[in-house]
């Protein structure tokens, strides 16, 4: 159930409302004027942008200068939009158009107003708690609606989920998105993958050992989100890469109530259990997951201040 948008924090609903400098910015992309960036990363930036024909507003992703033509990164482009472009539901942000200008190739995607809950969280790492239910099931749903498509996420993480000022969620971002394997793509799975692909602090075991993947991958992948999100800190933290991978692959699974003791017994178990070193330990499906999340309570009622 989304949030009600006076529920919103303020500084979510302070995304709403950009300085007017950011509506001078010249540069085009196509015919899409660009008002102010997003975000940027490694390989690409987000910018808000505007169709000068239409008047609608858009969010484009285009790649730094340095990769503009590089093929791995195009490719990746061009496989994100052959991912997005089918997607339609509302926990869900994906891709409308793929085109080419003199900045090289952009990705077009709905506008999402907003902050990813990685930021939220790093701004208060407690900001989530009053919606947190809301939140976890929204999540969910967004995963329920990818897998029934057939693709698995693969980077599931708190950047990775939009909370809009109205208290929606949005699964974003599906560079990483592969098909369920089957069959013969199963056994050939380590010798097509050969690099590890993901995000350290939220990568199950078998994307760490470039095993063959599934669903459960994600749940993996999205309980660690929801640690994250439920508690303020990922599952496991190191020093190192080699560390921080270790401790997926053999360390137990700590008590989310110990970084956030308001979390109640129940919703900490099911945590513990979609953190589970072996797939068939988690719950099998993220609809399982949901189903679950329905049925408990997520966090302690606040304790009544006596009048």
């Amino acid at each position: 159930m989304p949030l009600i948008k006076s529920e919103v924090p303020r500084t979510l609903r302070q995304a709403e409302r950009r300085p007017a400098v950011y509506q001078l910015n010249k540069q085009f992309v196509g015919s899409h004027r660009l008002l102010y960036q997003i975000r940027s990363g490694r390989f690409s930036q987000v910018w808000a942008a505007i169709d000068d024909g239409t008047g609608r507003r858009y969010a484009l992703k285009t790649l730094l200068p340095d990769f503009q033509t590089d093929r791995e990164q195009i490719a990746a482009l061009d496989h994100e939009y052959s991912v997005g472009h089918k997607l339609n539901h509302p926990r869900v942000l994906g891709a409308d158009f793929r085109g080419t200008s003199k900045v090289g190739p952009f990705l077009r995607m709905e506008l999402c107003e907003g902050l990813n809950l990685r930021d939220v969280l790093r701004k208060d790492r407690r900001a989530l708690q009053p919606w947190l239910t809301s939140i976890v099931a929204q999540a969910c749903e967004s995963l329920v609606y990818l897998h029934s498509l057939g693709w698995m996420h693969l980077d599931l993480k708190p950047d990775n989920f939009m909370l809009t000022p109205d208290g929606d969620v949005r699964l974003i971002d599906f560079g990483l998105a592969r098909r369920l394997p089957t069959g013969w793509e199963r056994f050939f799975w380590r010798r097509r993958n050969k690099s590890i692909q993901g995000t350290r602090s939220y990568m199950a075991p078998e994307q760490i050992q470039k095993r063959p993947l599934d669903y459960r991958t994600d749940v993996y992948g999205l309980g660690c989100a929801l640690y994250h999100m439920a508690a303020g800190v990922a599952p496991f933290t190191a020093s190192s890469t080699n560390e921080l991978l270790t401790k997926h692959l053999i360390f137990p699974v700590p008590d989310a109530r110990t970084d956030n003791p308001d979390l109640t017994p129940a919703f900490a178990d099911l945590l513990r259990r979609m953190l589970a070193k072996k797939p068939e330990k988690r719950p099998q499906t993220v609809g399982d997951v949901l189903k679950e999340i329905q049925q408990i309570t997520v966090r302690k009622e606040p304790e009544a201040v006596a009048g």
